[in-house]
């Protein structure tokens, strides 16, 4: 079957345009990899003169990765062989991985391995270090995990040999040499080895540290501090709270490395250097706890934290973050409250919709170009300022901790100077600072009685609208969103508030957040003005068309009904029914046939959120539900007229909102309306059944009131065949997963509400069989769920003596069992339950037996003995008439789920058999 030059030609074919060629040539060597003959391929090309670089290194990989799947020793020699050939350098590191898989998967070469790997670095050095690298590699990756940890066991006792290995590279004076050994040390370091017990590996990383620096070769001192860093994520102590705990050589290397760390500081530092000592100090905090250190590591993460660069700056937002849990900010975290504050500053006074929505600006320069280096200090502004909400909110809870929030808000105040409106870094720096408040005010324990928070609020109200002041606008509007929920303010400075709201509420950018923090204040219960809710009412009615968004729309209206629903229950209803009154006016300009997308958008919305609202919140009280019955039934007629004469697809959604919300809050008294929508609900589920099959759950959700309303009933009993065979044939036609969803749910509420709908209706065993289609076909978790749950509120509702009986259940147990392998484990409980129900419908249990044993044979056992499945369905049937209910499920559910492939081996036939015989 393969052959050299067979490969050559599929390989050949890989870059084929026909991705049917490719696709069977990518097979093709798949196989090829997985097969015996796969080493004599690969040799026969290696073997072959004047071969290309590109057949060689694909040679050697597939020699690796057949390896990686069986580890045969007998290809060694012909491995080593080909060290010394001349082959490119991505094929000779393959051979060396090769090697390494020999290696690591015989124990037999272990012990020998690093002497011989010596000596073969005196002649190929770079080729030495790969197989030293390769193993550790190959052992980290091998899936023995005993092996695995006797390999680690075996190399730990080698550390000195690997240690010298180490030094004696590091000294070589070649940069490729260097990198190579770097990484090779770093592979063991994850693997087994640990870098902080070796003092004299401590000492040489340290001192070529020192010298790179020396001569601003930060590259590779980053290099030297990232292979520290490997050495501290896997370290046996990190995160160790008793500093005794640590082993004395451990404990002196780590003491010698913050002390190298500290000393080394200067500004002009990397980020490499900032990122280790941030994950140093933090990993090893107690070696500084309570020390003769703590104090010259905050003064070391405070100079860090100041750097101009705010990507270095960065690298120790984790440390201030653990300190705030240590309880070790007091006192210094008001440190680097300004420098955080000037760090957070915005590079532009323009206001742009990217930074509203939060995502990163265009940036092509870090915060100070000064300090740029080819790209690797940037960060853009808004990761910086997202990251910093937590290192303020530390800053803060310290300050609290030590009775000194005041000087936090001290801080931020002394910050708030604007001389004019074109004083640019004034109001950049302000907005920072308010920025470090608002990080703060969702969690912070502010009272406004605080002069300095009031002083901060003036502030803001006291700035006239100027384009110039938006930044610091967008940043105040988010924060009193938070800032008015824990809050009970003074009425004066709540109107003040207020009224800002309004002053930005048109604005193109900032008005949605106008609209947000408006709803927001809403909730205060002591914003109970008459006028200020009168006035909030009547800008509505005057800007309503001129608001940004819809919402923005819903949120005004949120706010707005709750300011007058506080009146009306305060006995002040007329803000309230001028609110309602509003939106049957607005709404009943749908008719006109000029109205714009955009304007029958902002109608629904209000109409929409109106309704929402009361029926969750206001619903018993019957003066609500009399205004809610007037709405729905004043909005009907323009609803349907405008529904009648639509061909705007992209209305389709709006109206379905609408729709559904009247159904739900109708008390279905009109029945001419409830028809008429149920109608046109059919009618455009009819026009587009995939896209628009949500507009069957109104259908749904009507019949579901049909217990109540026996108009519903009769509708869907005269509808009914229609809205089957119009299912069945389109599911038929699409395989649709959402249409099949919603005409499950449909079919659910027909047998919960109106059973005589479905059960008399005669396409009931084409129901049942399209359903079944569906759960063999459509693979799904959620699919699966759905239902399985209606086939058992299907067996909880149907009578044995209809002559429907017997072919469900000879359709659905088929079902079942010919998919039971595909059946995730997390629902199999379900199949456990109808089963039950089958039984407790007298169903014969020896036919019920016979007919899982023979749809078995067909799925789950079709390549098992017969005995073995007849086992498996004597038991199921057993364990269902036998058994307790709790052992019912557990012993039953078990079995089934194993009837997976991967859970085949857990099967156990001999018990299956024990089982049996106490029948």
């Amino acid at each position: 079957m393969f052959s050299t030059e067979e490969f050559i030609r599929q390989y050949q074919n890989l870059a084929n345009a026909d991705k049917t060629i490719s696709h069977q040539a990518n097979q093709y060597i798949l196989k090829l990899q997985q097969s015996n003959e796969a080493f004599a391929i690969a040799k026969e090309l290696l073997d072959q003169p004047n071969i290309q670089q590109e057949y060689q290194f694909i040679a050697c990989q597939m020699i690796y990765r057949r390896l990686k799947e069986e580890c045969n020793i007998a290809i060694q020699p012909y491995l080593l062989e080909l060290l010394a050939r001349p082959l490119p350098t991505v094929a000779m590191n393959q051979v060396c991985s090769s090697l390494a898989v020999i290696i690591v998967g015989n124990r037999s070469l272990w012990g020998g391995i690093l002497q011989e790997l010596i000596q073969l670095m005196k002649a190929k050095m770079t080729i030495g270090i790969e197989i030293l690298t390769q193993i550790a590699i190959q052992g980290k990756e091998w899936y023995k995990k005993s092996e695995q940890l006797r390999l680690q066991q075996e190399f730990i006792t080698q550390e000195n040999t690997l240690s010298e290995i180490f030094l004696n590279l590091l000294w070589v004076q070649d940069l490729s040499v260097f990198n190579q050994t770097v990484y090779c040390i770093e592979c063991w370091v994850q693997f087994s080895f640990n870098i902080f017990k070796d003092l004299k590996l401590t000492q040489q990383i340290l001192s070529l540290i020192h010298q790179t620096l020396s001569t601003n070769a930060t590259e590779y001192s980053d290099k030297l501090f990232a292979l520290l860093n490997e050495g501290v994520i896997f370290s046996q102590y990190n995160r160790q709270q008793n500093v005794n705990s640590i082993d004395a050589p451990v404990l002196q290397n780590l003491n010698l490395i913050l002390e190298f760390i500290i000393k080394i500081y200067s500004p002009q530092m990397s980020k490499g250097y900032a990122s280790f000592v941030t994950k140093f100090i933090c990993d090893f905090y107690a070696i500084v706890f309570n020390s003769k250190y703590e104090q010259a590591v905050f003064n070391l993460m405070g100079n860090i934290v100041s750097n101009p660069s705010r990507k270095i700056a960065f690298q120790t937002f984790e440390f201030w973050s653990q300190m705030r849990e240590y309880n070790k900010l007091q006192g210094f975290g008001l440190n680097i409250l300004q420098t955080m504050i000037d760090k957070c500053r915005m590079k532009t006074i323009k206001l742009t919709k990217e930074f509203l929505l939060g995502e990163p600006e265009e940036e092509d320069a870090d915060y100070n170009v000064k300090y740029y280096e080819g790209g690797q200090h940037f960060i853009s502004t808004s990761d910086f300022r997202e990251h910093s909400k937590d290192i303020f909110y530390s800053i803060y809870k310290s300050a609290e901790m030590n009775m000194q929030s005041d000087q936090y808000f001290q801080i931020v105040l002394t910050n708030l100077v604007i001389s004019s409106p074109d004083s640019q870094m004034q109001i950049i720096q302000s907005e920072s600072a308010l920025f470090s408040l608002c990080s703060i005010i969702d969690e912070a324990d502010i009272q406004i009685n605080n002069q300095l928070i009031l002083q901060i609020v003036q502030f803001i109200l006291s700035l006239p609208v100027h384009p110039n002041f938006d930044i610091i606008v967008k940043t105040s509007l988010q924060m009193f969103s938070e800032f008015t929920n824990q809050l009970q303010l003074n009425s004066e400075i709540l109107l003040q508030i207020t009224q800002y709201f309004f002053k930005y509420m048109l604005h193109p950018l900032l008005g949605p957040l106008a609209g947000v923090a408006f709803e927001q204040i809403c909730n205060l219960s002591t914003l109970n003005n008459i006028q200020l809710i009168s006035e909030s009412v009547k800008f509505l009615e005057l800007h309503f068309s001129e608001f940004i968004n819809q919402s923005q729309v819903s949120n005004y209206i949120e706010g707005i009904i709750k300011l007058c629903y506080r009146l009306f229950t305060q006995g002040s209803t007329e803000c309230l029914i001028q609110l309602f009154n509003f939106a049957n006016h607005q709404f009943q300009q749908v008719k006109n046939p000029q109205v714009t997308e955009k304007e029958f958008n902002y109608n629904n919305t209000l109409v929409i959120t109106i309704i929402q609202w009361m029926n969750l919140n206001a619903r018993e009280n019957e003066q609500i539900k009399q205004l809610l019955d007037l709405l729905c039934q004043s909005i009907f007629e323009p609803l349907i007229v405008v529904l009648q004469g639509q061909q705007n697809c992209a209305l389709y959604d709006e109206f379905f909102k609408l729709i559904r919300i009247i159904l739900k809050v109708s008390n279905y008294q009109n029945q001419q309306q409830v028809i008429h929508l149920l109608q046109i609900s059919y009618q455009v589920f009819h026009s587009d059944p995939i896209q628009k099959h949500n507009w069957l759950q109104l259908i749904t959700q009507a019949i579901g009131r049909s217990a109540d309303h026996q108009f519903v009933a009769q509708w869907a009993k005269v509808n009914d065949y229609q809205i089957h065979l119009f299912c069945i044939e389109q599911f038929k036609c699409w395989k649709d997963p959402d249409l099949m969803k919603v005409y499950v749910e449909y079919v659910k509420e027909c047998i919960r509400c109106c059973q005589s709908v479905l059960f008399e209706s005669p396409y009931l065993q084409q129901i049942i069989d399209v359903i079944c289609d569906a759960f063999l076909t459509l693979n799904s978790y959620e699919m699966q769920r759905e239902i399985l749950h209606f086939f058992k509120i299907l067996f909880q509702c149907v009578e044995n003596s209809q002559e429907y009986f017997n072919p469900l259940v000879l359709k659905i147990i088929k079902t079942l069992f010919m998919s039971i392998s595909d059946i995730n484990p997390a629902i199999v409980f379900q199949v456990v339950q109808i089963l039950v129900l089958v039984l407790q419908k007298q169903v014969n249990p020896n036919d019920l037996e016979e007919l899982i044993y023979q749809t078995l044979q067909q799925s789950w056992g079709k390549d098992k003995p017969i005995q073995k499945v007849k086992l498996v369905s004597q038991a199921i049937i057993t364990y269902l008439i036998k058994s307790e209910q709790s052992e019912v499920n557990r012993n039953l559910k078990l079995l089934l789920e194993n009837l997976r492939p991967m859970s085949e081996e857990e099967i156990n036939y001999m018990q299956l058999e024990l089982v049996i015989k106490r029948k």
